[in-house]
């Protein structure tokens, strides 16, 4: 972004002072601002000027710090210097100049894009209604949990039946074959009570889960015992 000026031009207001207040404390700072401006280090220009103008207040060196804002795309603040600068009530080319710098500066800001519309934040994670997810319920866990365990206990109780009958098979008489056959019988029943538990239990977590904790349902989760095991059931008013 550049500006171009009928005669007011950051080199003339950077050497006049120079020329006409030599040996002054904001001497060093405005050589370093024209070094720095002539090799293209607008910032540290700009930190120079800015230093010079608080040891030594000159209108011309507003002007100046104006200019090489504009260098650095902040025509607002130029504006803000080269009205300051007019404030001081410089002659009338200068001002006239000042005047057309700050016109190209509102033009400039008029056709530069919008800023970017900012990011939305990210989508909360929250479920609706305060419920927690499904995988923080710890009793849902512990009772999915428990009827895994279970119904595995029931599964080896039931292999172990087969295998007695296989050996009631095999028995050479009849003491042993009922031994065998009451064994049998025994552990069947009974792997049929737990895996009919366990599935009751991982049904009751399962429910725990769908339920969540939802504050204002009336809710029941019942478990029916049935000759093969269990029934779940459930009922609320949301």
């Amino acid at each position: 972004m550049t500006l171009h000026l009928s005669s007011l031009t950051l080199s003339l207001v950077l050497v006049m002072p120079l020329v006409a207040h030599a040996g002054d404390p904001a001497q060093p700072h405005i050589a370093k601002a024209m070094e720095a401006h002539k090799a293209g280090n607008f910032t540290l220009a700009l930190a120079e000027l800015q230093q010079a103008y608080s040891l030594e207040p000159r209108p011309e060196l507003l002007f100046a710090i104006g200019q090489v804002n504009v260098k650095l795309d902040r025509c607002a603040d130029a504006i803000g210097y080269y009205e300051k600068y007019l404030a001081t009530k410089p002659s009338a080319q200068a001002t006239a100049d000042t005047n057309e710098a700050i016109t190209t500066c509102k033009t400039q800001l008029a056709a530069a894009p919008p800023p970017p519309a900012p990011v939305p934040p990210p989508a909360s994670t929250t479920p609706v209604g305060g419920r927690r997810p499904w995988y923080s319920d710890k009793l849902g866990d512990g009772l999915v949990l428990a009827g895994i365990t279970t119904s595995a206990i029931g599964v080896v109780l039931y292999v172990g039946a087969r295998g007695d009958l296989d050996d009631a098979e095999s028995a050479m008489d009849l003491s042993h074959y009922q031994d065998a056959v009451d064994r049998a019988h025994e552990k069947r029943t009974w792997s049929v009570i737990l895996v009919g538990g366990g599935v009751a239990l991982i049904a009751a977590g399962v429910a725990h889960y769908m339920l969540g904790d939802r504050s204002n349902e009336t809710r029941g989760v019942g478990v029916v015992p049935t000759r093969s095991g269990g029934l779940v059931t459930w009922g609320g008013r949301f």
